[in-house]
């Protein structure tokens, strides 16, 4: 696998395309639970149906013998963080690009994108266990302090064991206690038992699930014989892919996990998002960015002034 580029090169590369391309996608695009009321007083109106009683001004009620409530800015800032799996599986790519090489490249356009607007990020490193956090913060060297932490694990000898994502969203839940954005980024090959994790942190955080994928994990072209490794348990297997059926079995699974793993994150009410090694990833986040805006402002749109 081709060393990646040191972390200060990494972000020099992508910083221009990031402002050109993705400039204003990000940053305000998404309806978080985390924007909401802020703590600037902007007005005070009568109170109406819906009106929230605990904005209620009780000294402008009594002055004016009707119900007031109170205004405020709303705050936009959004805190993000990023829980990265950096577990063995990763390494895998069918050609020049490796599933780790674009959970780098994603996480650093998108951190660069919100902390270069004022926001803070954060993120949190896991496989078989945690072996990271690092706090939300804003600015260009917490950029770089995460990067250099992904890329720091990529030269750490690995003892392949099954990557626990439900032990990595449970501590999510336990750390990250004021509501966020949440870019849990995976190829969500993991031990059973996450799904319910996912929803219960989706109930409080806005959650993007960025699924990282190869081609050939979902269609497998005639190569002859071929040893199969479990990259995450060393396993392995000896297979004919001149075998038709073989081919069609595979692709059968293939696509069975395919749907589970979209049922799941339907069920959770999280945001999908998925990342190719044969995709550009600028593109690919460019057009998951506008197709999330269109459908949060298509209500608005045809609602009654």
């Amino acid at each position: 696998m081709p060393a990646s580029p040191a972390p200060e090169a990494m972000l020099r590369r992508l910083e221009w395309p990031v402002a050109r391309r993705l400039e204003g996608l990000l940053q305000g695009g998404y309806r978080t639970v985390a924007r909401g009321p802020g703590t600037d007083l902007a007005d005070i109106r009568e109170y109406q149906f819906h009106d929230d009683v605990r904005h209620i001004d009780w000294n402008v009620t009594a002055r004016m013998e009707t119900p007031h409530v109170r205004e405020f800015l709303e705050d936009r800032e959004i805190t993000a963080w990023f829980l990265l799996d950096l577990s063995a599986s990763l390494d895998f790519g069918s050609g020049s690009v490796s599933k780790r090489a674009v959970l780098a490249e994603f996480t650093t356009l998108v951190c660069r994108l919100l902390a270069g607007k004022g926001n803070r990020v954060g993120a949190l490193l896991f496989h078989d266990h945690i072996e990271r956090v690092i706090p939300a913060r804003g600015g260009r060297r917490q950029v770089l302090h995460i990067l250099d932490a992904v890329q720091r694990r990529e030269t750490r000898p690995r003892n392949p064991r099954p990557t626990d994502l439900g032990l990595a969203l449970r501590e999510a839940g336990r750390i990250i206690r004021r509501r966020s954005s949440l870019f849990l980024v995976s190829d969500f090959i993991s031990m059973p038992g996450w799904e319910q994790p996912l929803q219960v942190l989706a109930g409080r955080h806005d959650v993007v699930a960025v699924r990282l994928l190869d081609p050939l994990e979902t269609r497998l072209p005639d190569l002859g014989l071929l040893t199969f490794q479990d990259a995450e348990t060393g396993e392995q297997l000896f297979v004919d892919t001149h075998d038709k059926g073989f081919r069609r079995r595979f692709a059968a699974i293939a696509e069975a996990r395919e749907d589970a793993l979209r049922t799941t994150f339907a069920n959770a009410g999280v945001d999908a998002m998925e990342l190719s090694t044969g995709d550009d990833t600028m593109d690919a986040l460019a057009r998951f960015s506008h197709m999330r805006r269109r459908r949060m402002t298509a209500p608005l749109a045809g609602a009654a002034p």
